[in-house]
């Protein structure tokens, strides 16, 4: 992730103890956090859970911090772990509560057969997806459920534009063959 300047300088002034900084940082860096938490998950709270903590402890901690620069690497390291206590925790391997938020977006225009079509459709789809290796699955959540765009994914995943390219494409090839 390419920061600005003003990134880097309110990354200092945050790790200097400045809330209104800090609170910067949360505004910024919140939405990269939870598609990373969201892609461990597979769950809206846990991973929105996984982002308050996050910075939390980004604040608590945020003394040891030594380059600005490293600072989104450094908090998606603390989320990582976070959500992969809490996977241990709970054993948790699902996905959203997707047919209540599709539920929820189905209108009257649907009829009941085609919304319980559409919900078959995704849980088949979140079952594949989960069952991919976790590099693809984490690449193909952040690409096309968060939206991120390639650069972010490199930065987010340490994956340089071929080596991610790779890794999508196979995941889009696996995903192909197990639907048919």
């Amino acid at each position: 992730m390419e920061l600005t300047e003003q990134d880097l300088e309110t990354i200092r002034r945050a790790m200097g103890g400045d809330q209104a900084a800090f609170e910067a940082l949360v505004n910024r860096f919140a939405r990269l956090v939870y598609a990373q938490s969201f892609s461990l998950l597979h769950d809206h709270g846990d991973a929105q859970d996984v982002v308050q903590e996050a910075f939390l402890k980004a604040y608590r901690f945020r003394v040891r911090l030594a380059q600005a620069e490293r600072f989104p690497q450094w908090l998606l390291a603390i989320a990582r772990n976070l959500a992969r206590d809490r996977l241990r925790r709970h054993d948790v391997r699902h996905w959203p509560d997707s047919e209540a938020d599709l539920a929820t977006v189905a209108d009257d225009r649907r009829s009941p057969l085609g919304v319980l079509q559409v919900l078959d459709d995704l849980a088949r789809l979140q079952g594949l997806v989960a069952d991919l290796p976790e590099r693809s699955r984490q690449a193909l959540v952040l690409r096309y459920v968060s939206g991120l765009g390639h650069r972010e994914i490199q930065s987010r995943l340490g994956l340089s534009s071929g080596a991610l390219r790779g890794v999508l494409g196979r995941g889009l090839s696996a995903l192909r063959r197990r639907m048919r």
